[in-house]
């Protein structure tokens, strides 16, 4: 949603604006009350609402009422949206130990506080504030470089998806909080256009790691060298390093195609969907297409 506001003058100098109904009541904001003006990196001022840092929120869960395969879906919605305690109600030990392996192998910083009879509550224990955002998006860049590498052993390719998997929720969750939460958006000072951007590269990161995971095992890992050459140097020119030129991308994203020319079929569509994808990253840049 879009408000345009005309900025009015009190008294010889102070400059105001009014604040949109709507969003005043979606926030619950009152006369007396104080919203926090951030300015990002691109000059653009984000009006956050402040709220109450020590705030929990509880998402309830009956795993005897939902679909075995509908309660990642669940936890993923709770997780990303920033909830603080998860409360799942069960009545088998086999819907909680379900649901344990769940939260262990895609939700990091959740853990299991209390445990009864029908129900168990889990409570997300990192303290997000202290996350390096910027840091964990080259790890999965780092981690993805090693599924490549290791593209002939299965196993440890999908561990290593499984990782990736971990990083992409919390910087989802990390991401979504930003956007009403004034001390994690202080720490990331993104604009909302960088907000959408990192989501989607985060996205194609994270499908990367699907896509490997699909040809872990068939492939070698001389295939994916010139793929691997590609995506770094994407991920790298999204986040800014100044020293990455179109004409690199360009030269890249041929090297890749060309490698691609000779890959066994049954892995080829996977490839090329990494490689799209990779170019896509190297689009989002906003330092890559400056004179």
């Amino acid at each position: 949603m879009t408000y345009l506001r005309k900025v009015l003058k009190i008294g010889n100098s102070s400059l105001f604006i009014t604040l949109p109904k709507p969003w005043c009541e979606k926030f619950s904001i009152g006369e007396g009350d104080f919203v926090e003006a951030i300015e990002s990196s691109t000059g653009e001022l984000i009006l956050m609402p402040r709220k109450n840092e020590g705030a929990e929120k509880t998402f309830f869960l009956n795993l005897g009422e939902l679909q075995k395969e509908y309660a990642e879906k669940v936890i993923s919605y709770a997780y990303i949206n920033g909830y603080t305690k998860l409360r799942a109600a069960f009545k088998s030990k086999k819907e909680l130990e379900d649901l344990k392996n769940i939260i262990e192998s895609k939700f990091m910083g959740l853990i299991l506080v209390s445990e009864g009879d029908e129900e168990a509550v889990f409570s997300f224990a990192l303290d997000i504030n202290q996350v390096d955002f910027y840091e964990i998006v080259r790890r999965m860049d780092r981690i993805t470089s090693f599924m490549m590498d290791s593209i002939s052993n299965r196993d440890k390719v999908k561990a290593m998806d499984s990782e990736v998997d971990k990083l992409y929720f919390l910087l989802i969750r990390m991401l979504r909080m930003g956007l009403t939460d004034s001390m994690i958006a202080k720490k990331l000072m993104l604009s909302p256009v960088q907000f959408l951007d990192y989501r989607l590269v985060l996205h194609f990161i994270e499908t990367i790691g699907d896509e490997l995971t699909s040809i872990a095992g068939k492939a070698q890992s001389r295939d994916l060298e010139d793929v691997k050459k590609l995506k770094e140097m994407s991920i790298r020119a999204f986040l800014g390093d100044m020293k990455i030129k179109p004409i690199d991308i360009e030269n890249a994203s041929k090297d890749a195609y060309s490698a691609l020319a000779s890959a066994n079929s049954e892995i080829a569509l996977n490839i090329s969907r990494i490689i799209e994808m990779a170019k896509d990253i190297a689009d989002l840049s906003e330092t890559l297409y400056l004179l």
